[in-house]
């Protein structure tokens, strides 16, 4: 039954109740307290008084019923436009118990309220989206300016070397320096680009196959050729020599190994020694582990959480690197034990999976 035809046959219910009553009163009144009036000036005064109390009895009463699920779809409705998305407390309220239907006078306006939970429950969706969108986004901006320091430490190593006075460069060397400086200057022009990324609810990842052994291969020869490298030992050991393809944003999945490989080196001290483990997993699964003999890392920055430690060891690089493997798909472990070091696992599927 529609809304109207509910609305119309309630106001005819109660234009029905209303003469019953008034003519009920009257026939009372004239019967049993007033039998002798007939036709006099007193008894139609007192009609008119009879008929204008039920009257106003009968708006107040259809004041009530009609008006109080209206002011509570009021109160609801205030309540999305202070950005307060749950559903009331009330809405259970004016449920039966037995029956999952709304009590009266609610049930008169079924369809407002179905289409009134509608509209909230959208908008709590739309607000989750949002907040999840900006946190995404916030996540991904710190990244890149936690990434962009990584090559202005190379230009402004290699900057200070070109120019320190104590020692003469050979022309091979400088144009090595200015080599790397460059590389590191484009660099830092993709990051700033990644800036500029419309971010939504997840990280913008291109995919391609790519050989995982080149692609870590490429990524310790970089991190290992930077100065603040050369008193560390970078080691690659791979079980494979072919077949392990993933799938990836080479560029990103650079980034993660670059920041773990990065970490390893500036949180520990000269002679730690950096080992990377390349195997093929089960389940057509590709390992990849980074093993040091450093200082080790505390609970809280071994789950990849975004903390400082009582050393000031910032755990944002782990938490960067856990992110971008989790958006390929894959997973990341951390085990460390104070001064014996920190190994670090990471599982990727194989192109095709």
């Amino acid at each position: 039954m529609s809304f109207m035809i509910r609305i119309a046959l309630l106001l005819l219910l109660v234009v029905v109740i209303f003469s019953l009553s008034v003519q009920l009163v009257l026939f009372v009144t004239l019967e049993l307290l007033w039998p002798n009036a007939k036709n006099s000036v007193g008894l139609e005064l007192y009609g008119l008084g009879v008929a204008g109390f039920f009257f106003l009895f009968t708006l107040l009463l259809i004041g009530w019923y009609l008006g109080k699920p209206i002011y509570g779809m009021i109160v609801w409705i205030r309540q999305l436009a202070n950005g307060n998305y749950e559903v009331p407390e009330s809405w259970i309220a004016i449920h039966s118990r037995k029956k999952d239907t709304l009590k009266r006078p609610y049930a008169l306006y079924k369809e407002l309220y179905d289409h009134l939970l509608l509209l909230t429950n959208t908008l709590k969706e739309n607000h989750q989206d949002k907040l999840k969108s900006e946190q995404v986004k916030q996540e991904w901006i710190q990244g890149i300016s936690h990434d962009l320091k990584t090559p202005l430490t190379y230009i402004s190593g290699y900057s200070a070397m070109l120019l320190n006075p104590g020692y003469q460069w050979s022309e091979a060397e400088q144009k090595e320096f200015q080599s790397v400086i460059g590389q590191k200057a484009a660099h830092l022009q993709e990051l700033v680009q990644d800036l500029n990324e419309n971010i939504h609810t997840q990280i913008p990842i291109k995919l391609n196959e790519v050989d995982l052994i080149e692609l870590v291969r490429r990524t310790l020869a970089d991190v290992s050729s930077a100065p603040w490298a050369s008193g560390y030992s970078l080691m690659l050991d791979s079980s494979e020599t072919l077949g392990l393809v993933v799938s990836c944003d080479s560029k990103l999945l650079m980034r993660s190994l670059r920041n773990l490989l990065v970490n390893a080196i500036v949180h520990n001290p000269e002679g730690t020694e950096i080992e990377v483990h390349i195997k093929r997993g089960g389940d057509q699964i590709a390992e990849i582990d980074v093993v040091d003999n450093g200082i080790g890392i505390n609970d809280s920055l071994s789950k990849g959480e975004n903390a400082t430690s009582s050393q000031g060891r910032s755990g944002l690089g782990l938490s960067i690197a856990k992110q971008l493997i989790e958006a390929h798909g894959g997973k990341m472990s951390v085990m460390s034990q104070i001064n014996k070091g920190t190994s670090i696992s990471i599982k990727l599927p194989l192109a095709g999976n």
